[in-house]
């Protein structure tokens, strides 16, 4: 038998997905762990055409496989330091889901909520996303239950370590703010924000330094949330409209 030669492939770029989260930080480690974040897919030409995705609208959930387009790096690592693990502790890259991979391919699962035509383009709603703004999709398959959801999982080291979360209260000032947005912009934004926060957003060696309070901020939709954690508290602090929207 012969040898599979080495080769180099390439992927046509068939999505752009459009997200609320404008960096990295504010992206949750895993799909579906923030059920209110909700982002749109926009299928590019030529692969917007309608009977290209005839009967997917019948499926609640879908795969898609991005690139990750902010984490290349020229050399690849054998092994990494999952934020599961506190970022102290080394695993296999392939045991892992490190977007530091010889192909920085993602791969998720994500609520479908509908296709629909705005402005002559072709959009796919979905939520539970886990993707920064712009990340590049390459292809999108149906989640089959049956060849999906095996019954035998064992989840490794991730059914070991304890799930961290934290606590998450909002200032008066970041409420009366939050409260003013959800009013003119009709967002549930104090739901994403706590489901964001709450999985703890901080590098894994940082989240076990103790108990000085360390502050934080992230982008979201066209905000800048500022938060503060001490000990398992968060406490968002203000919500206020990023100077370079203006």
């Amino acid at each position: 038998m012969n040898e599979p030669s080495e080769a180099n492939w390439s992927f046509k770029t068939i999505g752009i997905v459009h997200s609320p989260c404008k960096e990295k930080f504010s992206v949750p480690r895993q799909s579906g762990l923030a059920p209110a974040l909700c982002s749109k897919i926009e299928i590019l030409k030529p692969y917007d055409r309608d009977e290209a995705f005839k009967a997917l609208e019948t499926f609640t959930h879908i795969w898609v496989l991005s690139i990750f387009h902010l984490a290349q790096r020229e050399e690849w690592q054998a092994t990494v330091r999952p934020p599961r693990l506190g970022g102290n502790e080394r695993v296999g890259v392939f045991a892992s889901r490190s977007p530091f991979r010889p192909n920085p391919i993602a791969l998720s699962v994500f609520r479908l909520h509908g296709i629909e035509r705005e402005g002559g383009k072709l959009y796919m709603n979905v939520s539970g996303t886990d993707m920064v703004e712009g990340t590049p999709v390459v292809d999108i398959k149906p989640y089959i239950t049956y060849a999906d959801q095996p019954s035998d999982v064992v989840a490794g080291y991730t059914e070991t370590v304890e799930r961290h979360k934290l606590t998450v209260e909002f200032s008066p000032q970041a409420q009366q703010q939050c409260q003013q947005i959800e009013a003119e912009a009709k967002l549930d934004l104090t739901t994403l924000i706590t489901q964001l926060v709450e999985q703890d957003p901080r590098p894994g060696y940082r989240a076990e330094k103790g108990r000085l309070q360390q502050s934080y901020g992230m982008r979201l939709y066209d905000y800048n949330i500022s938060f503060e954690v001490v000990d398992d508290t968060a406490q968002i602090i203000s919500i206020l409209l990023d100077k370079r929207m203006n």
